[in-house]
This record gives structure tokens, sequence and C-alpha cells, in this order.
């Protein structure tokens, strides 16, 4: 159930139930039941001298009225021992009490299932003399309108992954960083002509491609690691240069690079399902996989919430860079989008399979380049670069994906990497001494797969490219113009004297690779 507020404008409410028109199944679920106390549940509250304090919780959250009404309720109701400990002038615990101890519909202590309480934590029964941990001190008191058990002590509460982050105050940075992207949102789809809905709404988490995950979710399952303040200071500091854009605007700039990097973090911090050392893998929410588990978790708290685990931080983080930021950027050759033909030049999109001479082609296709009696090639761009340093390769497919005839096929090409420089400007890099691209090694043997080249060595860029979830998010930018501004542009250098020693103005592109240098 999610931590949705909703707020309802009624401007009209019209209509009756005829008696009729209820059905036994209908009472039983929702409404007072024949044949038992005639007394409301409130009334049953009211009348027993132990929960004065339960009592008094309820007439201060608004909750009286629910438990007179003719709905079906069933209420677990500690003592006033057991609530001895409740601030009863502090409204937040007193709500969170309250909801944590009442569930729509009947639920006596033989039921075996789950039970889901209004607060939308999921809790049951393991005995029938205890629920959730709290001990029954009276059982299935019947009232018109549902049961009351009383317990001698209180449910344990069970913050879920916001909640926790947002009251414990170790993760006050983090949380006030969450809390920027909160908002209240008309919804459209529960919405009439006669009510106006409106929504608390969260993209950083909720946004359905962008989002992290619902972390107020009680329905979902999360794994999420949570520095303490110095902490997470400490990371954006530390990766926070990575994600210098260029602008002109230095206080602009700096505001991009820290909402750049806590995204980052974050994404790398949190995982779907639930997760502890034992596991062979994580995955996190931005899909990158971390190995070994065990020491990724080792050395940090343990907290259970409601939907899911939490590993608290508090010194510093057993540090995964390759889920975090440091990431291999890829683009694949075949994708329409990017790339850009040089004049005179023919591409080709060439699919492999099971059978295929050549395996391992990313995607199982790849860009066959030809041009006629010029050189030509393609221009590659590589979306997501940052301010770090990388290793550029190029995958090339084998020639003898196309046949034994060709097998000894061979061309020599060139490189140009494009990117930004740190005055906004573009900056050139050139291979101009051809590379000579050949399944065939020294000593005149196949070499069947990948031929991976290494067009350029530790390329230090001085800005990031960089366009994060919460930049794409948002619908006023739908329209914007986003083609990177790195490229890397693959030519033939085929002369006529190495055209009539065989070479050709011919080569088959798997992907273009930038891979950061580990600097550690």
């Amino acid at each position: 159930m999610r931590r949705d507020t909703i707020f309802v404008v009624l401007t009209a409410i019209v209509g009756m139930w005829a008696s009729t028109a209820c059905t036994s199944d209908w009472d039983d679920h929702y409404g007072r039941q024949a044949g038992v106390n005639a007394q409301s549940l409130m009334d049953v509250i009211e009348a027993d001298a132990q929960l004065s304090r339960f009592n008094m919780a309820l007439k201060r959250t608004g909750m009286d009225s629910a438990l007179r009404a003719d709905q079906t309720y069933t209420v677990w109701a500690p003592t006033d021992e057991a609530l001895a400990a409740l601030d009863l002038a502090d409204d937040a615990a007193i709500r969170r009490m309250v909801m944590n101890h009442i569930a729509r519909f009947s639920y006596p202590t033989s039921t075996t299932g789950n039970v889901v309480m209004l607060n939308g934590k999921t809790m049951r029964y393991t005995s029938a003399a205890v629920f959730n941990e709290a001990t029954i001190a009276e059982a299935n008191i019947a009232a018109a309108n549902g049961l009351l058990h009383k317990l001698s002590a209180q449910i344990p509460y069970r913050y879920n992954l916001r909640e926790l982050m947002d009251a414990d105050s170790r993760f006050a940075k983090l949380a006030a960083f969450v809390a920027r992207f909160d908002q209240r949102v008309y919804d459209e789809r529960r919405s009439t002509s006669r009510d106006s809905v409106f929504v608390d709404y969260n993209a950083l988490l909720q946004d359905p491609k962008y989002g992290v995950g619902d972390l107020a979710d009680e329905d979902s399952l999360f794994t999420m690691i949570l520095p303490t303040d110095a902490v997470w200071q400490t990371e954006l500091e530390r990766i926070g240069a990575a994600f210098t854009p260029y602008s002109a605007d230095a206080r602009a700039a700096d505001s991009v690079r820290h909402v750049q990097a806590a995204q980052a973090l974050l994404g790398g911090l949190t995982f779907r399902g639930i997760a502890d050392d034992a596991a062979d893998s994580l995955v996190t929410v931005t899909g990158r996989t971390i190995k070994p588990v065990k020491a990724y978790l080792e050395g940090y708290e343990r907290i259970q919430a409601s939907n899911g685990i939490v590993y608290v931080a508090s010194t510093a983080l057993n540090r995964n860079d390759a889920c975090v930021w440091r990431h291999v950027l890829t683009t694949e050759a075949e994708e329409l989008d990017s790339r850009v033909a040089m004049a005179g030049s023919n591409c080709y999109v060439r699919n492999t399979n099971a059978v295929s001479r050549v395996q391992g082609v990313s995607e199982n296709s790849y860009l066959e380049v030809t041009s006629g009696n010029i050189d030509g090639g393609s221009t590659f761009y590589v979306a997501g670069s940052l301010a770090t340093t990388y290793d550029v390769y190029v995958d090339f497919v084998n020639p003898v994906v196309d046949g034994e005839n060709v097998a000894a096929e061979r061309t020599k090409v060139t490189f140009q990497l494009m990117y930004r420089g740190a005055n906004g400007r573009v900056t050139a890099k050139n291979q101009n001494t051809p590379t000579e691209i050949t399944g065939i090694d020294a000593d005149g043997v196949l070499q069947p797969g990948i031929i991976s080249v290494k067009a350029f060595e530790a390329v230090a860029l001085p800005v990031s490219d960089f366009y994060d979830g919460m930049w794409h998010a948002d619908p006023t930018h739908a329209a914007l113009e986003t083609t990177p501004t790195t490229t890397l542009k693959v030519q033939t250098r085929v002369t006529a004297a190495d055209a009539r020693n065989g070479y050709v103005r011919k080569f088959r592109i798997d992907r273009v690779r930038l891979v950061p240098v580990d600097d550690n």
C-alpha cells in the first residue's frame, strides 16, 4: 500500500442504500452483524478501564468515529500499562501507534493468513496468543462492527524505508535530498467532475521509468544501504567531480553536480527484493550487478524495516564505484539514432545467431560499413560521458562472419574522438596512424571472434555530458535537444597501393566502449 495521502474535495454526496441491496456477504465484511454484541467497538473500548489511554489516542486521531460506524474493523488495543511510555502530546506518535493497531475486516485469533493494517503494514498471528510479537491478554471480544483483542504490549512499529530515512536523524542529509522531490499532484484518474483528488508524489522514488523505487510502498520489498550524514557528504564530495557539467554559471554547475551525484549514489545503494551477504549477487535498481555481496555488506548495522532490510553505513561505504557511477559507456553500432554515416558510405545492419561463425556479438547485431573508391566510415554518439578518464575501445566483428572465403579480409582505419572541453568548445583527439583490422594473427592463424581495438588510452574528459533521470522525468524537457557531444569517428584509410595489396574499404563494427580508468 502506498504512502500517498489522498485529499478529496466532496461537492455532493448523493444516493442511498436500500436494505434489500445489502447481501449477507456485504454485511459480513462491512456491516454490523446480527446476533452479536449491540455495542460498537468504540463503546466496548470506552467501557474498559484498562484501555483509557488507547481510548484517548483514538479520539485524538478521529478514529473513534470510524469505530462507531457500520464498517467492520479488528482492533488490537494495548492496555494502559502497555502504553505507559506513549507521549500523549506527540500527535505523530499517537497516529502512528493507532494506525498500527487497527485493520479493516474481522480477524479472529484463528486467522492463518496475513493481516494488512490501516497503515498498510503486513502482520500475522504467530499463535492464538501472539500477534506480530505482541502478547494477547484477552482475545476475540465481539462487537457489533468487529472484533477487539486486548494486548499486554504494543505491536512493534517497523518503519518502511522512507519512514526510517525521515525519522532517524542520522540520515538527515539523504532524507532532505529525497524530500526535495516531494510534491502534491492532481490525480486525473481518480478525480471526477465533482471530486478533485490530490496525491503525494515523489518522482525520484515513484517515476515508473527513472525513479529508484517507492521506498514507502508497503507492498514492495527493498534492500538499501543507508549512509549516515558524514558518510553521505564524504561520498558526494568524492564522486561529485565526475558530474561537473560545462556552465558559465558556477553556481548552476555546482547545483547540477550535487543533484546528479546524489542520484547516482542513491541508485547504487538501493536494490529490489530482500538480499543478505549469502546472496550470489546484488542488482541495483539501476541495473548494476555487485559481486561479491558479502564484502559489500560487511560491517554494516542491519535493521529490519516493514518493507525490506536496511544496512547502515556509519563510518564509510564499502565502495563499488562500478555500481554507483563508474559505468562502462556502450554505443551499439547498429542503432540508427547512435550514428551518422560519412559521405559515400553505405551502412547495413547485420544479425548473428547461434550458428554464426562469430559468436559473442553484442545484441546479436552489428553494423557493416562499406565505401567505394574513397575512404568512408561512420561517427558514433556516446551518451552519458562523465568528467573522468576513459580508455576508448572499438569492437570489430571478424570478417569470417561472412564466410571462410573472406576470412583473410583486412582493412585499415583511423579514429577521431571529439568531446566538450572545459571552456565549452569542442576538442578533437586524432589517431591518424592507420590501425589494421584483420582476423588473422601474426602467425597466419585465424582468430575468430570479436576484434577489440584500443583506439585511445587514458583520455581525461574535463566536463560531463550527462542527463540524469530526474531531468528526463521532467515533461518540460521532452522537446529539448540532448545529442551527445562525445563522439567517435571510425574511418577507413586505404590508399590505392593498399587496395592493390588486398585491403578493402569495409569494416564490421559491433560497438564502441568507453571504459573508465580505475584511478583508486
